[in-house]
Formats: structure tokens, sequence, C-alpha cells
């Protein structure tokens, strides 16, 4: 496992961060959310739909690994979206990526 999953682990445990896609939207709408991850193969409907709100928003998201993988880091079995609520490892993620 990569730092970057490391990462995710270690935010979920600090409760820094949130997942799933309505879950995201929430902190998207509500200005907790600092950095969106967007797994790569998420469907489309659901990429073009959390970018729009995060352009919306002006939130930064990105495009990272795979919703199984993802989901396997963070005790789940499957993670489209998910969403950092802390600017600090936000900007390790980003630093990282």
């Amino acid at each position: 496992m990569n730092k970057i999953y490391s990462m995710l682990g270690i935010a979920k445990k600090g409760g820094k961060l949130s997942i799933g896609y309505d879950v995201a939207c929430i902190d998207i709408k509500g200005n907790k959310s600092v950095l969106v991850l967007i797994a790569a193969d998420a469907s489309d409907k659901t990429k073009k739909n959390i970018q729009f709100m995060c352009e919306k928003y002006k939130v930064k998201y990105v495009e990272y690994g795979e919703k199984e993988i993802l989901g396997k880091s963070l005790g789940r079995k499957v993670v489209s979206v998910l969403s950092i609520n802390d600017i600090n490892i936000a900007s390790y993620l980003l630093n990282n990526l």
C-alpha cells in the first residue's frame, strides 16, 4: 500500500474524511470539503456530477485510484467519491499524487 492510501486511512481514523457521493455533496455545499477524490473508474455520470459541484463551489478535485483499492484502504468494498475536510491532509495528498 502506498503513501496516499495510508494517509487516507489515517484521515478516516481522524474523522477528516467523508466517504460516498451523497456525503461528499453535502460537504461541498457546506464548504467543509477542501479536496474531493474521485476514483478513476467511477461512472461517467458520477464524475460529471461531482466535477460540476466542485466547480460550482470552487473545491479542488482529483481523479485517483480504483474503486476497489480505495475501498480496501478505507475498510469498505468500493468507494467512488470521498471528500477530504482537512487542509493539511489535502495538501499532503496533492503533493504526493
